[in-house]
């Protein structure tokens, strides 16, 4: 690909992402980035997966020992609380030597910025990526305006979220918090100046002061003290019908593209299997016709995975985990013909120890998690007895 050009639409985590992905792996193109300087970035703390301190490292040379400049931390999997029937809690660890990072999502856009300033055009203003004269476009535009091309969740039961940043001098954890409250279930993130918590929640069975005084307890359990108003957030959760479009030319990514909710941190690992599907199709070793094949089979695979915690329900009896323990239960019936699915389940199953989460069938991931994270999932949320009933799973 020669001087031929990429258009790059949106500065947010997406925006940026794609910006250094292209640079670094298309470096004969020239890359055109457009954002709106005027639209205000969220000041939440972000989770990652695996893919995001790889990818910093390659089109970046960012290590470890940078991570002060984006206001981060190392995160070395989930602790998780009153999931399943005793409520027990357990870690999602990451497989070594791999490890993610917490992130401030403003300072990571400020330090993508600084290092492409003078590398890339920079085009600030806000403009529609239906209307740029571009060999190849990325639209990190954010949410859509409407839902006309996008497949709606009919399972995912939150829609709503109640995050709250607390200040503190140093970090306190190295994980993510994803513990099951009442009405929901309340991330935490911590940063090197604060911790982000959130309360996500369906805000048609919950109401905002039952979130307000539920969460309480995770303010009081962790000792951490409210620095800021609350920062309330409605959402859906969606992903496109068709996400390369015009024969692969243009691409969707971030907000534009998907939303699932942040259980698992899942968005990071999307957008770069999008940016390494783009390049694919951009380069001619993929149709765009197979990559949307692939995208939508990852939506529905990660879907699961975020259905399974609520099938496993939580210690809670509410409205809400009634609701959304049958909706998971729904969820895990629908996917009952999934053979990849099947195939993982059973590799799980033989691992009698996390630490050695191996399969001899070469099973190695399903969506966004590699066997370990499923074993370990399925046996911290307590699920091998409602999957073998709910999904019949077939022995080879």
């Amino acid at each position: 690909m020669k001087k031929e050009r990429i258009a790059v639409v949106g500065k947010g985590t997406a925006g940026s992402q794609s910006v250094i992905h292209f640079n670094r792996f298309l470096p004969d193109a020239e890359i055109v980035w457009y954002f709106d300087p005027n639209k205000p970035t969220q000041s939440v703390g972000e989770g990652s997966t695996v893919e995001l301190p790889r990818n910093l490292y390659l089109n970046m040379g960012f290590f470890g020992s940078d991570l002060k400049k984006i206001n981060g931390t190392f995160k070395t999997g989930i602790y998780k609380e009153n999931y399943g029937p005793s409520g027990k809690p357990f870690f999602h660890n990451f497989q070594p030597p791999f490890s993610a990072y917490h992130f401030s999502a403003t300072e990571l856009q400020k330090y993508v910025y600084e290092f492409m300033k003078d590398k890339i055009k920079i085009v600030e203003k806000d403009v529609d990526y239906k209307n740029i004269d571009s060999n190849f476009i990325v639209n990190a535009s954010g949410s859509p305006k409407d839902f006309k091309d996008f497949n709606i969740s009919q399972y995912i039961p939150v829609n709503a979220a109640y995050v709250v940043q607390c200040d503190w001098d140093l970090p306190r954890f190295d994980y993510t918090l994803a513990i099951a409250g009442k009405h929901g279930w309340v991330f935490g993130i911590p940063l090197q100046n604060r911790c982000s918590i959130g309360y996500i929640y369906n805000n048609s069975i919950s109401t905002e002061e039952e979130i307000a005084e539920d969460i309480q307890e995770i303010f009081e359990k962790y000792n951490l003290t409210p620095s800021s108003a609350p920062n309330k957030l409605l959402f859906n959760n969606y992903y496109r019908k068709n996400n390369y479009e015009n024969n692969g030319r243009i691409s969707h990514t971030g907000n534009a593209s998907f939303f699932l909710e942040p259980m698992e941190a899942t968005s990071i690992g999307t957008m770069d299997r999008i940016q390494r599907a783009t390049y694919d199709i951009w380069t001619g070793q993929k149709t765009a016709a197979r990559a949307n094949q692939e995208y939508l089979k990852l939506m529905d695979q990660t879907e699961l995975i975020l259905m399974m915690h609520y099938a496993a329900g939580s210690k809670f009896k509410t409205s809400f985990w009634e609701q959304a323990q049958d909706l998971g239960i729904k969820k895990l019936k629908d996917s009952a013909n999934d053979l990849e699915f099947n195939k993982m389940y059973r590799a799980a199953k033989e691992v009698k120890e996390m630490r050695f989460a191996y399969s001899k069938d070469n099973v190695t991931e399903y969506g966004p998690w590699w066997l370990g994270s499923l074993a370990q999932n399925l046996q911290g949320l307590e699920l091998f007895d409602t999957i073998d009933k709910t999904m019949k799973i077939v022995k080879e």
